[in-house]
């Protein structure tokens, strides 16, 4: 520390003229190496508390906290029935991509017959016409939801030509119903493929021309229809001859184009095995746990025979039964549904409403347990992987909000970690990163990287999730997401809030400090969200953190433009805030309002700024040019003057160990220098509250500020060298170091040693040494040092040293011996390292003292006295 630095100086000077060690005199400039290791317990970092975040008491897609207006943000609550899903939408694909028409297209019919009466499609005449058809066409959903999907029964072929003619008529009434759903019977029954039976979709038709069609060419080509699929299968048969059961099947609603290429195992498949299980879950007035159980034997069985995704023929039919169960509220069952639903590959609507219904389920806290035992997880992991991100940003939305709220769940946490979230997630954050902010998706895609930050929040806390992070890359990805989104509250927060927590971590610091923008972002967040306290008290953690160890850290973030003048208005800021908050508590003192015990929102801002610029300080450098920094200075005697330590101990404590730090700065232009007498004016009322780390505290300051002699006087005349010569006795290495710089200071001045000879200051000097010499080499130098400095007018060891001087030589001669004093039990490195600081420092410093005591160190004569 700077105690000793008066020892290198005197080294170099004549042996023979006795120098008191630690002069003012500023000794040639050494390297910041040497600064560092001679700083002992002067220039310190210091350590804080990571900010708290309080978990939220309701599970929401965004906080109470969130900066998003309730109508700017999707809803946590909403309705979800059997009528949100869209049960066209689960019809599966024909399998034939059909290439865009550059043409107005035009129905070509498909008979031959002069009779048919195929009224070609007629655009409305009116906007009005057009609502009238959409009306219409979403009636017709609301009615195709309704009535029995599984009404079917298995006819045997003898009786289906019997029965054609009582069921023909049914089937005609039943496409009558209304224009609209006429239209999807012509759809259903038109050989395209779903692409272009969308070119007829918002017909308008006469009642007459209905009739007709269904008379005529529909007519005929529903037998010809079904006749070429019987073909196809049984070859040699005319297609002319319609074959009767396929009349049956597709007016029960069990058959449609999706039988077009079914296998015959398929088809057995789904009569032997699903059709029983849908049979059962059709019966909703059933009991919760049979729907669950057949719930779960479906699941089972399309994964047996891997029919799940869109391999399936009839999965329109096992969907739609899905969807009614929807309305059956169950926690349980649409946990079943939504898992069952998700592996069946569904998306549009239908993705977005089965997300929904799983982040339902998720914000239930009690279905946490039902959750880890269904593997919900894996369906909405394969969700994000598999989904494009622009076409279903708001399904994925709900996917990763179920799974934010999974999250919050110590055992799903580590699912998570364990099939690979972490790596998902980040490439979903970097599919998001290359979204420009001109493009359309770019705000909503702002609401999912909420969810997904604050996922990974939560991940981190565990240690492979960090690995993965650190070796996934990240810190890039993270700071490209902060910088694009600079503007939005919550993806700023939940990215701090994570770099927050691995910050801990010196690997992480190290990725963070190669990123090369990470100061220039942070100090732009400051900067934009001064007031945020939840923002900014969790960047001046991070810089905390990373400066605390690297003085690449300091210097590189030193020299980013503007960092010390964002520090400066933070720090009036926060002052500002914590002044008023005092003044009230005072004023409400009589009404019992106390000061609380924990740190206010302003006051735990203060201690992480205060932090930052006493991590800064260890630069040489930053140091000095922090200590010339008058408005800093000011600041943290602010805080000494207008905050007790029974106020708030961190902060006061931290505000003296800065001040500290600055104050071993020798600069021309030094704020500390300037203001010495206040400050130790200030450090005065710390040194005699009963606050133990606040005393040792004010007690290192003075050991740095006592090299002036203004202090000096200042220390005599409000005698406080008495305290110091008492902290002697506390039995504390690092509080007997700082006492005794303190002391050693005082005696470089001669009118000033004999105040050691009170409070029998020299006895407390060898007890220590006595207690600590062997394990602190540099407290031994330190006692050493200032007995060299007292005995400088040595006459006579006795007068000197009075009854200590025998323990004294004693003490010396045994410390000087290197077999007695050198602790060989101990690992080589630290042996090593006591071996050289005990050779550099305390023993020429001590043998000069031996030297001296012995030559003043007369035996008393004895007198014979003859017989």
């Amino acid at each position: 520390a700077l105690l000793c630095r008066g020892m290198q100086a005197s080294k170099n000077k004549n042996t023979e003229k006795a120098e008191p060690f630690y002069r003012l005199s500023v000794p040639k400039q050494k390297t910041s190496s040497e600064i560092i290791n001679e700083a002992r317990n002067v220039l310190r970092t210091l350590r804080t508390r990571r900010p708290f975040t309080p978990t939220e008491d309701q599970r929401k897609l965004f906080g109470s906290g969130s900066s998003r207006a309730p109508q700017n943000r999707p809803p946590s609550v909403f309705s979800l029935r059997a009528s949100s899903f869209d049960l066209a939408e689960s019809r599966p694909a024909s399998g034939v991509r059909l290439s865009p028409l550059d043409h107005k297209p035009i129905l070509v019919p498909f008979a031959k017959d002069e009779d048919s009466s195929i009224s070609l499609p007629k655009p409305p005449a009116s906007a009005a016409e057009v609502r009238k058809v959409s009306s219409a066409r979403a009636c017709l959903f609301r009615r195709t939801s309704q009535g029995s999907f599984l009404s079917a029964k298995m006819v045997p072929p003898d009786q289906n030509e019997e029965k054609l003619d009582s069921e023909e008529p049914a089937m005609m009434n039943n496409l009558c119903r209304s224009n609209n759903n006429c239209l999807e019977e012509q759809r259903s029954y038109t050989p395209f493929n779903d692409e272009s039976r969308q070119l007829i979709c918002n017909e308008c038709i006469s009642k007459s021309e209905r009739e007709d069609f269904l008379k005529g060419t529909a007519g005929k080509f529903l037998f010809q229809l079904r006749g070429e699929r019987d073909q196809m299968k049984e070859p040699g048969i005319n297609s002319s001859q319609p074959r009767i059961t396929g009349w049956k099947r597709r007016v029960t609603g069990l058959e449609d184009e999706t039988r077009i290429n079914e296998s015959e195992e398929e088809e057995s498949f789904w009569h032997i095995k699903i059709l029983p299980m849908l049979h059962e879950l059709e019966n909703v007035e059933d009991n919760i746990e049979n729907l669950c159980l057949a719930c779960t034997k479906l699941y089972q069985a399309l994964n047996e025979e891997n029919m799940l995704g869109k391999r399936l023929k009839r999965r329109s039919v096992l969907l739609k039964t899905l969807y009614k169960l929807v309305d059956v509220d169950s926690d349980p069952l649409s946990l079943k549904l939504a898992k069952i639903i998700l592996a069946m590959k569904v998306d549009g609507k239908n993705l977005l409403s089965v997300c929904k219904l799983a982040f339902k389920i998720c914000r239930n806290e009690k279905n946490d347990y039902i959750i880890q035992n269904d593997r919900l997880l894996d369906c909405l992991l394969e969700v994000l992987r598999t989904e494009d991100l622009q076409k279903n940003n708001e399904a994925l939305l709900y996917c990763m909000g179920a799974i934010k709220l999974m999250s919050g769940n110590a055992v799903l946490l580590n699912e998570m970690v364990n099939k690979g979230a972490v790596e998902m997630l980040l490439q979903l954050m970097k599919q998001i990163n290359n979204i420009k902010e001109n493009d359309t998706y770019f705000s909503n895609l702002g609401h999912l990287l909420v969810q997904l930050t604050a996922t990974l929040r939560n991940l981190a806390d565990l240690p492979p999730a960090r690995h993965q992070l650190l070796c996934s890359g990240a810190v890039s990805e993270l700071c490209a997401a902060l910088e694009q989104r600079v503007d939005d509250k919550d993806v700023c927060i939940y990215i701090v809030r994570i770099f927050s927590k691995l910050s801990f971590y010196n690997d992480f610091c190290a990725a963070l400090e190669d990123c090369s923008r990470c100061y220039i972002l942070f100090l732009a967040l400051l900067n934009k969200y001064q007031k945020k306290q939840d923002l900014v008290i969790r960047i001046i953690f991070i810089l905390g953190n990373l400066t605390a160890k690297n003085n690449q850290a300091r210097e590189q973030f030193f020299k980013e433009k503007g960092s010390v003048n964002t520090l400066i208005s933070l720090f009036q800021t926060y002052h500002e805030l914590d002044l008023n908050a005092q003044k009230w508590y005072h004023e409400k003192e009589g009404e019992g309002k106390t000061h609380p015990k924990d740190p206010s929102e302003a006051e735990d801002v203060l201690i992480k700024l205060i932090r930052v610029l006493a991590n800064l300080s260890i630069h040489p450098s930053v140091g000095a040019a922090l200590a010339a920094a008058h408005r800093v200075v000011e600041l943290l005697v602010t805080v000494l003057e207008y905050k007790s330590v029974d106020d708030c101990e961190e902060l006061v404590i931290n505000a003296a160990t800065t001040i500290n730090n600055l104050s071993y700065y020798k600069v021309k232009s030094s704020a500390v220098q300037d203001k010495k007498l206040h400050i130790a004016e200030m450090l005065l009322k710390l040194l005699m509250s009963n606050n133990m780390d606040g005393v040792v505290e004010a007690v290192r300051v003075f050991g740095n500020l006592s090299q002036y002699h203004e202090i000096c006087d200042f220390i005599i005349q409000k005698k406080i060298y008495k305290f110091m010569i008492a902290l002697l006795d506390a039995k504390n290495q690092d509080v007997c170091f700082s006492a005794c710089g303190v002391l050693l200071n005082l005696t470089v001045d001669k009118n000033k040693r004999a105040l050691l000879m009170e409070e029998g200051g020299i006895g407390k000097l060898v007890d220590c040494l006595q207690d600590f010499g062997p394990a602190d080499w540099q407290l031994a130098c330190l006692i050493c040092k200032t007995l060299w400095n007292y005995s400088e007018n040595i006459t006579s060891a006795a007068s000197c040293f009075g009854e200590d001087t025998d323990t004294l030589l004693v003490l010396l001669t045994s410390l000087l011996d290197e077999e007695v004093a050198l602790d060989y039990s101990l690992d080589r490195d630290l042996r090593d390292y006591q071996k050289l600081y005990w050779e550099r420092e305390f023993k020429p410093v001590a043998e000069k003292l031996l030297d001296r005591i012995q030559s003043h160190h007369f035996l008393p004569t004895v007198t014979i006295t003859p017989f």
